[in-house]
C-alpha cells in the first residue's frame, strides 16, 4: 500500500504543466521589459549628460577667444556682447570678433539639439564695465516625466539654459 501511495505521488510530480511554463514565461517577460526600459533611460541621460558637456566646452571656448581678443572683448563697444537670436553676417573683412562669434553660433547651431520648438541652439554673451563675461547657452533636451494623473510617463522636451560668468 504504501508503494502504491508513493508511485502515485512520483507520478504527479514527473512534469511542469502548461499553465506553469506560461507563467515563468510572463515573468520572464515582464522582467526583460524592465531591463529594456531601464537601458533606454540610461542611454537618454547619457546623451544628455554628453550635451552639457558640449555645452560647457563651447562656453569655454567662446570665454578662450575674446581673451586671446581681449582688447576687443574689454573695449567701450563690448564687440563680444551678443544676444540670443541674434545672427551674426561677416562683410568682406571680418573682424577677428566678428569671425569667433559667426564660428561659435555655428558650432552652437550644430552640435547641440534645437529646442522643442525647432529654433536651433543659440548663445549670448555679455560683457559688463568691470570686464565679466556671461556667457549663456539654450539648446532643446528631452527628458521623461512623471504624468501627474497616475498614467506612464511620458518623454517631454524642454529648453535648457546653461550659464557661466568668468572676468576677461
Amino acid at each position: 500500500m504504501r508503494r502504491r501511495n508513493s508511485d502515485s505521488h512520483m507520478h504527479l510530480m514527473r512534469g511542469m504543466t502548461l499553465v506553469e511554463v506560461l507563467v515563468a514565461t510572463v515573468i520572464i517577460s515582464v522582467g526583460l521589459l524592465g531591463v529594456a526600459a531601464l537601458q533606454i533611460t540610461s542611454l537618454r541621460n547619457n546623451q544628455n549628460s554628453a550635451f552639457r558637456t558640449q555645452a560647457t566646452a563651447l562656453a569655454q571656448d567662446i570665454i578662450d577667444r575674446m581673451r586671446a581678443n581681449r582688447t576687443a572683448a574689454l573695449s567701450p563697444q563690448y564687440l563680444y556682447n551678443v544676444a540670443i537670436g541674434t545672427s551674426i553676417t561677416l562683410g568682406a573683412t571680418p573682424t577677428q570678433d566678428q569671425r569667433d562669434l559667426s564660428e561659435w553660433k555655428t558650432a552652437l547651431r550644430t552640435q547641440l539639439p534645437p529646442a522643442p520648438d525647432g529654433s536651433t541652439a543659440d548663445g549670448s554673451i555679455a560683457v559688463n564695465a568691470n570686464g565679466v563675461a556671461t556667457v549663456t547657452i539654450q539648446w532643446g533636451e528631452r527628458g521623461t516625466s512623471n504624468n501627474p494623473n497616475g498614467g506612464a510617463a511620458t518623454t517631454d522636451s524642454y529648453v535648457l539654459s546653461f550659464s557661466t560668468s568668468t572676468e576677461i
